[in-house]
């Protein structure tokens, strides 16, 4: 049997991070593309329709006057409830599935596998329950940290910080641990969390730049064309039927949007798992020695040993960090209203002149 050649891994940089995840995303674009496409589009399809009903029914709905006129707006309860159903069945397929397959198929090209769509939907096995188990675990945990940050004095300033963290940095390396080391659901958080906590800083700057990169490329654009379709629709026809149109519009401008930068957003949280294994547990080594092994496969990294951590589950160093985060955010939200503030007070005055 043909052993592969797996790369020469070590430390990324932010720049090399960044540089590998579009390398890979432009190697494989209709791959990474298609492997979400075949759910999301079909569900997005359904979300449009369902939310298409619910629009133009709402008219009616405020209009009703009578709890009998409610109640027999059927297209807007129809429109209600599916947007509702199809939501949640959007979370099982699209976070729990294609989500996977996609992390499946990044790892596996990066490792110098390449994989077509069918095989990274083959890779994820029984792994998608696992990952869909550790997604409804995270939510809980999110509910419990916003508890946290109503309890007076450390609640309110790690709460938040907590909450940031959990939400923007171990969130992201669930699917990659979950997929690729085949952790349970509970043993997953854990470990995303156990990984995430070693370069908390730097994992933290490469995630906002991301952020920021999500913002130039989706936010930013989407908001521009939203805004030149209001303004163009502005006299298309009665309110219901612009809303509708409107409705649609949006819905496949965010479709668009979302095709394109989600596997790269993928590409990147994955090759972010891979950086902190090689820097933290020695990982480029373990794998090197798979290939004296003549029937191993550097792809299945699960054969990797995984340090066992006997760490408490939070330090006091990390709460420290939790509250400088906290802090440092409600700065930078005071400073940027500010900001805003006197953008408008300035042009204000110059108008009133």
């Amino acid at each position: 049997m043909e052993t592969q050649t797996p790369p020469v891994l070590r430390p990324l940089r932010l720049g090399e991070l960044l540089d590998q995840a579009i390398r890979l995303y432009r190697r494989n674009f209709v791959t990474f593309i298609g492997i979400i496409a075949l759910i999301y589009v079909p569900l997005m399809i359904l979300q449009t329709a369902a939310t298409t009903l619910l629009t133009s029914s709402m008219t009616d709905f405020a209009s009703a006057r009578t709890p009998e006129e409610i109640l027999t707006n059927y297209g807007y309860w129809g429109g209600l409830f599916s947007t509702f159903i199809i939501t949640f069945i959007q979370f099982i397929l699209v976070q729990g599935i294609a989500t996977g397959a996609l992390t499946r198929a990044v790892a596996d090209n990066y490792l110098g596998k390449p994989t077509s769509i069918l095989d990274a939907y083959r890779g994820l096995k029984d792994s998608w329950i696992s990952l869909l188990g550790a997604l409804l675990l995270f939510i809980l945990l999110v509910m419990v940290l916003f508890l946290w940050t109503l309890v007076p004095c450390i609640g309110w300033f790690t709460g938040p910080g907590m909450l940031a963290f959990a939400t923007a940095a171990i969130s992201p390396l669930v699917a990659p641990v979950v997929v690729l080391e085949k952790q349970s659901a509970l043993d997953a958080i854990r470990r995303a969390w156990d990984l995430a906590r070693r370069r908390f800083w730097p994992v933290l700057g490469t995630i906002f730049v991301l952020y920021l990169f999500s913002l130039l490329i989706i936010n930013g654009p989407a908001a521009i064309v939203n805004a030149i379709l209001t303004g163009t629709l502005a006299s298309f026809g009665d309110s219901t039927t612009r809303l509708v149109v409107l409705t649609i519009i949006q819905a496949l401008v965010s479709l668009v949007f979302v095709l394109l930068y989600y596997p790269l957003q993928m590409a990147a949280f994955t090759l972010i798992y891979f950086d902190l294994r090689v820097r933290t547990e020695g990982f480029d080594i373990a794998l090197l020695t798979m290939t004296t092994a003549e029937t191993a496969d550097t792809t299945d990294i699960s054969h990797v040993p995984v340090p066992r951590s006997n760490e408490q589950l939070i330090t006091g160093p990390e709460l420290g960090n939790f509250a400088i985060l906290t802090i440092g955010a409600l700065g930078l939200y005071i400073l940027l209203v500010s900001v805003i503030l006197a953008v408008v007070f300035f042009f204000s005055s110059l108008i009133m002149r």
